[in-house]
């Protein structure tokens, strides 16, 4: 086994042991009771547990990341769901590596540096598969771009989407994410100078079809239509912006937020220095996912 190989295999292992630790979230027996009821009941369409509001409309857009993690419980119990959602978690991180360019070394420190950022929201619950989802479709592009996957594998795509939407109503993220892909690439091959790793404009042209296919796909779900205004629905509300904690503006006075903070930093130092200007697609992404966070 190669120094390289080696290395590789340790960090793996690293984001695995990272992950693999008991969940906090108070949700996730809601979710596996939530699972539990689907299959013995079918998706419920009205609050079934709050006695205060019975006839409260639900709409279960996460329906298919609680049946899979009740059948993970079933199966495995509590140690068992700490596992699947760490290795899942291991997986989103590793696909991030293999879609970096450059040195290996690099990339794996910028990698783990994004992990620990962002372990203050792992655990067993169903925005996991936002993360893993948003991996894959980052993995897939950035393979297109650099010649190592066909153009085809954009059009698998659409096909995760349907999956992502019954997974949760995260799946917005993944259309966002194929947006800014399309416009950045797009203004890149109209602007830029380098055009190195940019898509030609029929894979552009692709890239936006796929983006709009994408979209559609996520009708495919139970509750349908809906399903597209849900998650402009709950981001708009004053009430859970005020109370779910992850919603709010990190306080960087929190050393929980400090990794983050320096992921930032470290970023906006290295668009300014790097001998390599970024392109209009790393700017977007870069910023973007910036200001998101």
């Amino acid at each position: 086994m190669s120094i390289r190989r080696l290395f590789e295999a340790l960090f793996l292992v690293a984001l695995f042991a990272m992950a693999v630790v008991e969940t906090l979230d108070p949700d996730m027996w809601w979710h596996l009771r939530t699972g539990e009821y689907i299959l013995a009941n079918g998706l419920p369409r009205q609050d079934v547990f709050s006695f205060t509001v019975p006839d409260y409309a639900w709409i279960t857009h996460e329906w298919l990341s609680q049946v899979f993690m009740w059948l993970v419980y079933q199966a495995g119990g509590l140690p068992g769901l700490m596992v699947v959602f760490a290795l899942l978690i291991a997986l989103t991180y590793w696909l991030v590596y293999l879609a970096s360019e450059g040195r290996p070394y690099i990339a794996a420190f910028v990698v783990l540096l994004a992990a620990i950022a962002a372990a203050i929201v792992w655990g067993a619950r169903p925005q996991i598969f936002n993360m893993l989802f948003t991996a894959v479709f980052v993995f897939i592009i950035e393979r297109v771009r650099q010649g190592k996957l066909s153009h085809w594998f954009l059009w698998l795509t659409p096909v995760i989407m349907v999956v992502w939407a019954n997974a949760h109503s995260g799946y917005l993220l993944g259309v966002v994410v194929l947006g800014t892909y399309t416009v950045g690439e797009a203004l890149q091959q109209w602007l830029g100078k380098d055009k190195t790793d940019t898509l030609a404009w029929p894979q552009i042209k692709e890239m936006a079809a796929v983006t709009a296919l994408s979209f559609f796909a996520a009708v495919l779900n139970p509750s349908g239509p809906t399903l597209w205004i849900y998650p402009f629905q709950t981001l708009g509300s004053p009430s859970m912006q005020q109370y779910i904690q992850e919603w709010q503006s990190p306080n960087f006075h929190a050393a929980l937020f400090w990794p983050f903070a320096i992921m930032v930093l470290l970023g906006t130092l290295t668009l300014i220095f790097s001998p390599k200007r970024p392109s209009f697609t790393d700017l977007l992404l870069y910023f973007g996912t910036a200001a998101a966070g």
